[in-house]
């Protein structure tokens, strides 16, 4: 009988497919503030050419805040793959080690972001500090992507 039982099991488990949903959602929230945080981005930017000064330093403040965020959701997102990992949910473990190791450079790069953007905030017609803002979100844009495609690339 218990030969059975482990037969069974042993059957079952082995078409289940990981079920990384709680990683997936936190991926979706991070990428949805992310596109705030590129849109108060733009409307800083738009504000500066304008001559705006103090609207652009009140975006690039509520850019900071969602960059702040989406440092949150990148450290959720961190902890939600290590879990998947540890708890064996994905098909090809070097894939989910890779979003581990993406997950948490992106959250790095999103800290120096919000480093930035504080900066931004005090001085907002710094045009180096501008330039090196853009610079790390077009790094948060390649990371998302990995992070991405390595969580894909774990559960085929």
């Amino acid at each position: 009988m218990k030969l059975l039982l482990l037969s069974l099991l042993m059957m079952f488990s082995s078409g289940v497919l990981a079920d990384p949903t709680a990683a997936n959602q936190s991926l979706s929230t991070a990428k949805q503030r992310f596109e705030v945080v590129k849109l108060d981005h733009q409307i800083a930017k738009l504000q500066l050419q304008q001559g705006n000064t103090n609207a652009a330093r009140t975006s690039f403040t509520m850019e900071q805040i969602e960059a702040a965020g989406l440092t949150a959701n990148l450290a959720r997102l961190l902890n939600d793959n290590k879990d998947t990992f540890d708890r064996g949910l994905y098909r090809d473990g070097t894939s989910q080690q890779r979003a581990i190791n993406f997950t948490a450079i992106a959250r790095q790069h999103c800290q120096v972001l919000e480093t930035q953007l504080v900066i931004l905030t005090m001085q907002p017609t710094s045009q180096i500090d501008l330039i090196l803002a853009e610079m790390s979100m077009t790094q948060l844009t390649q990371d998302l992507r990995n992070i991405e495609q390595a969580m894909a690339d774990a559960q085929r």
